[in-house]
């Protein structure tokens, strides 16, 4: 027992410290032991083990106010790479990148030509394997794949539902692994932007961006698109719920008296008034000229055209309902908002504030996400990175 305990406490150290280092190199060896706790015999130790599995390497001296200046540290991240896979309601995103998570080396996106499950993964393998086959060799090769699924999925990573495919208890996971033989990672795309949101210092261009003053304990990342979901952090945790399905926001009510039924087999979900593809079809009902894409409601909105304002101000209104409810039901610091059409027109962000009715509250922080579209799919090659390094953490034969 002691033994074992003594290998749990190495593993937690050891991925305490690949963990500090992939989310602040450069980095030297004293704020890594001001940032862990750890006492410099034991960061010297632990660091050797990560620079000779070649995932770890010395790089330039840092800076120093007096005496010698510090060897920093940094990952090396092209000795492997990650497959993200982000499956939405009409269309698929996949992309390659290396154990950053930032730096993309292929992407592949194409829309669902059958909605049968069936006929989806195999789009997506014959996808996956031309994205393999072009990558260079390396040390690790591919170290794992991370899917973002618009929809329902459980604590156990089994797609439980995603209405608008009509998709029921789906175990992608055993499939992707049974075929690819790397660890598979797979969670809702709520949850993943959440993720992606506060611990991804760099945009989907690998652009350096302003990091923001404070991190949230308490925040809600809503994502919407042709689905709305929500990734919900409190106490810096992620909040899943009893059974995984904490973050379906999109399917609460909030109109009863909607005569249409939502694909989910409820009425009145905010899905019905909020998705892009909910914002078209009451576009097309107004507007004399069909459209097709949110860029066009956009342009039209630009212009000034009386119909465009109409469906932007029917947005809103639903949109500042469904925050409203988020808020009383969470009670968060801050909602940050992934959507292409607020994102478009940022400048209306005020107009969803003032529609929001806090009596207790008075007033709350919602921000537009700075990941947008990405956020999930960013999320989904973090946790497949984060898993390789926490696994290789754990094993009792990394070199001592």
């Amino acid at each position: 027992m002691k033994i074992t305990q003594t290998r749990d406490i190495r593993t937690v150290n050891r991925w305490e410290i690949i963990r500090r280092i992939l989310h602040n190199y450069p980095i030297s060896r004293v704020d890594l032991c001001a940032l862990t706790g750890l006492n410099k015999a034991t960061v010297s130790t632990i660091v050797k083990e990560w620079i000779d599995l070649g995932l770890l390497t010395e790089t330039e001296r840092g800076k120093s106010s007096s005496g010698r200046k510090p060897i920093l540290l940094q990952p090396v991240l092209h000795v492997g790479y990650v497959l993200a896979i982000d499956i939405d309601v009409s269309h698929i995103q996949i992309v390659a990148t290396d154990l950053s998570g930032e730096r993309i080396l292929s992407r592949r996106q194409f829309a669902i030509s059958n909605q049968y499950f069936p006929s989806v993964y195999k789009q997506i393998c014959q996808a996956l394997d031309d994205i393999i086959s072009e990558q260079p060799p390396s040390c690790y090769g591919l170290t794992g794949i991370g899917v973002s699924v618009h929809g329902i999925v459980d604590l156990a990573g089994l797609i439980r539902f995603v209405p608008r495919l009509g998709w029921r208890n789906i175990d992608i996971r055993t499939l992707l692994e049974e075929r690819y033989h790397v660890p598979i990672s797979i969670d809702n795309d709520g949850n993943l932007a959440a993720i992606a949101q506060q611990n991804i210092d760099m945009d989907f261009t690998g652009e350096q961006q302003e990091k923001p003053d404070r991190t949230y304990q308490s925040v809600a990342v809503v994502n919407i698109g042709d689905s709305i979901s929500a990734g919900l952090i409190t106490n810096g945790e992620l909040l899943r719920g009893y059974h995984g399905f904490a973050n379906a926001i999109g399917h609460h009510t909030i109109n009863f008296d909607e005569p249409q039924q939502c694909y989910c087999g409820k009425f009145g979900c905010w899905e019905q008034y909020c998705t892009d593809s909910a914002v078209l079809a009451y576009a097309n009902q107004l507007l004399d000229e069909p459209i097709s894409s949110i860029q066009e409601l956009v342009a039209l909105i630009r212009h000034q055209d009386p119909q465009a304002k109409k469906v932007l101000e029917y947005f809103i209104q639903h949109l500042a309902v469904g925050l409203t409810n988020i808020i009383f039901i969470f009670d968060c610091e801050a909602i940050v908002v992934s959507s292409e059409l607020l994102s478009s027109l940022p400048y209306y962000l005020p107009e969803v504030l003032r529609k929001m009715i806090l009596p207790i509250t008075q007033a709350e922080k919602v921000v537009l996400s700075r990941l947008g579209k990405n956020g999930a799919i960013l999320g989904a090659a973090g946790q497949a990175i984060e898993k390789f390094f926490h696994d290789i953490a754990g094993t009792e034969t990394i070199p001592s």
